[in-house]
């Protein structure tokens, strides 16, 4: 892990350490009032023996959002960036290897602390990232999941704090999402706040629609967090001459669509075989749209293809097992 430390008007250099435990006063801001980010991105061994970081200024500049919204301090792109190459480099060995499927998960998080008891702006914030191998989502070919409406809880309201990537937006999701899982929906799908009639986002994951003409549909709205992924995603369809619409998405106009995929760093695309809400289920028994941008983001990320978008990085070197 390595962390850096705000002294009032600059970060650190930041030190790289073994111990993955944060030690910080118990009256610090992010236990009591959450003023809290964090991050997700992934680093990949290539086919060419290069380890590559995958669009970390994009999850820089999301940060700097929240830390605007939080009133904390922003985390240049360069020292974030650096945070991200220096622990890389580091844990480089624990990178799995080209070929599996596998990635260096990086979380990057940023938080107030300090003895203060009274709620407003923490006397101390440190920034910090820690890596961890993860393995392949899938065994093989690309595995759809079954959505549930969650009807009785909202993930973000209007004018609130669902577009930045606020510690605190996560931990309301744990009851819908358990509850959803011992129905045997692995997925929620949230809808607006303010009248329940436009689809918003996953749990942790944007919303990703094709309409039956191919046309790639995403919703719009302050409340929605806008996923790095997504972005990428939506450059790769306009290369592949797919028209992109970004726009607000009423939930009765989903029973028109072909496809649907939740998007994120975890896994880039997953499709979604059905949405269910109350008595009314709708499928999506086919996914050759969503499997084609997948195949596509997937050999960039792993050296495969030509990254035409400057989204990769190399931070060093593996020999291939």
């Amino acid at each position: 892990m390595i962390r850096y430390n705000w002294t009032g008007s600059a970060w650190d250099a930041g030190e790289l350490t073994t111990d993955f435990h944060v030690n910080i006063h118990g009256l610090s801001n992010v236990l009591h009032y959450g003023q809290g980010l964090f991050e997700g991105l992934k680093a990949f061994h290539c086919k060419d023996g290069k380890v590559r970081i995958f669009n970390s200024s994009a999850n820089a500049a999301r940060m700097q959002s929240g830390s605007r919204r939080l009133a904390m301090p922003e985390v240049p792109t360069a020292l974030f960036n650096e945070a991200v190459d220096r622990v890389v480099r580091d844990n480089i060995d624990y990178v799995p290897p080209y070929g599996i499927g596998g990635a260096l998960y990086i979380r990057p998080f940023l938080f107030g602390h300090g003895c203060k008891l009274g709620l407003g702006a923490a006397p101390e914030y440190s920034f910090c990232t820690i890596t961890a191998p993860v393995g392949a989502y899938y065994k093989g070919n690309l595995e759809a999941v079954d959505a549930l409406v969650v009807e009785d809880y909202d993930r973000a309201a209007p004018r609130g704090v669902g577009g930045i990537k606020a510690a605190g937006n996560y931990a309301p999701d744990t009851l819908p999402s358990q509850d959803a899982k011992s129905m045997g929906y692995p997925v929620c799908l949230y809808l607006d706040a303010k009248e329940q009639a436009y689809v918003e986002e996953f749990s942790t994951s944007n919303f990703i629609g094709i309409t039956a003409d191919g046309t790639l549909v995403t919703p719009t709205s302050p409340s929605i967090l806008p996923s790095c992924t997504k972005q990428v995603v939506l450059n790769v369809a306009r290369e592949l001459q797919m028209k992109v619409e970004e726009r607000p998405v009423p939930y009765s106009e989903l029973s028109s669509f072909k496809e649907v995929a939740a998007c994120g760093t975890a896994v880039v695309l997953t499709p979604v075989s059905s949405i269910t809400r109350g008595g009314e289920v709708l499928k999506y028994p086919s996914f050759d749209g969503i499997a084609r941008l997948y195949n596509a983001i997937t050999a960039i990320q792993c050296g495969e293809a030509e990254d035409k978008y400057g989204l990769t990085r190399v931070v060093g070197e593996k020999a291939h097992a």
